[in-house]
């Protein structure tokens, strides 16, 4: 582990700081730095290489992620493609993915010392088809999020799994989440948490008009296709963990199911899933 992609989101109080900490441990390890041309301004450090996103994914050892939850999101899809293993440390609120604070960017020296374990986690895959052709792909770690465009209209909503029907309600969206997603839009809307290194596939209702929109957990070996019709003038779209929203016409199918790729995180920590649900859900570890 030598060479580390630097993936800093700029709109983050303290970001150049942050920056300056991870380069300056990098090249104490004698390791290279890499980061987006996007952050070029920001770096005088000439040994810092300058290249596309691409490029930093597919040569470095490992990423670093400096941001939050949605700077990981961003760059995982990347990352995957090369299995380039990912670390986080967090400069926003709660951070579940990320594995490090702000205050503890000293502990990446871990990484270098071999003192880490890498963690596996299921992605999906996205897709839609119209009249038979596909015209949408992507992957999500998080979530793969079907919503209305028009805020003051409802969709229908009709999902199968494997070609068995599930459910058929009406409401303003539908969210489906890997294990790790599940702490995310998923956990504000209802659903289920599940241990991040589980293999499922959690679906949730966003406010159902009827009492018929519960969870469900499916097998990872599921395929589910999701239909989505408009009513009274409105419409609906997907997003991949938060990327550009795609537009859906009335007799498109999106069809959802476990990614061939898997997100690479690096923890040094010795902690549990549960001890960091404590620290960020409930009430910060007051007992």
């Amino acid at each position: 582990m030598r060479t580390v992609f630097i993936v800093p989101n700029l709109r983050k109080k303290g970001i150049a700081e942050a920056v300056d900490r991870v380069c300056k441990l990098i090249f104490s390890y004698d390791g290279v730095a890499m980061m987006p041309w996007y952050a070029s301004a920001m770096v005088s450090d000439p040994r810092v290489r300058f290249v596309e996103d691409e490029v930093g994914a597919r040569e470095a050892d490992f990423i670093i992620s400096l941001g939050g939850d949605g700077t990981i999101l961003r760059i995982a899809d990347l990352a995957s493609r090369f299995q380039t293993p990912l670390l986080g440390v967090n400069l926003g609120h709660l951070g579940f993915i990320t594995a490090l604070e702000a205050d503890e960017i000293e502990m990446i020296g871990r990484v270098f010392e071999g003192k880490y374990r890498i963690d596996q986690r299921m992605m999906l895959a996205v897709s839609v088809e119209r009249n038979g052709e596909l015209v949408f792909t992507g992957t999500a770690l998080n979530e793969v999020m079907l919503t209305k465009l028009n805020p003051s209209k409802i969709i229908r909503i009709k999902v199968e799994a494997d070609r068995t029907p599930v459910i058929h309600f009406r409401g303003d969206g539908l969210i489906i989440a890997t294990p790790t997603g599940t702490t995310a839009y998923s956990h504000s809307a209802g659903g289920p948490i599940i241990e991040p290194t589980a293999e499922n596939i959690a679906l949730t209702p966003v406010c159902p008009f009827t009492g018929t929109g519960k969870s469900f957990v499916f097998s990872p070996s599921r395929i589910l296709a999701v239909r989505a019709s408009a009513m009274d003038g409105g419409g609906a779209c997907i997003s991949a963990d938060g990327d550009q929203p795609f537009d859906l016409r009335p007799d498109d199918v999106v069809y959802i199911k476990r990614a061939n790729a898997v997100t690479r995180l690096i923890t040094v920590k010795d902690c549990s899933f549960y001890d960091i649900l404590r620290e960020k859900l409930s009430d910060r570890g007051i007992d």
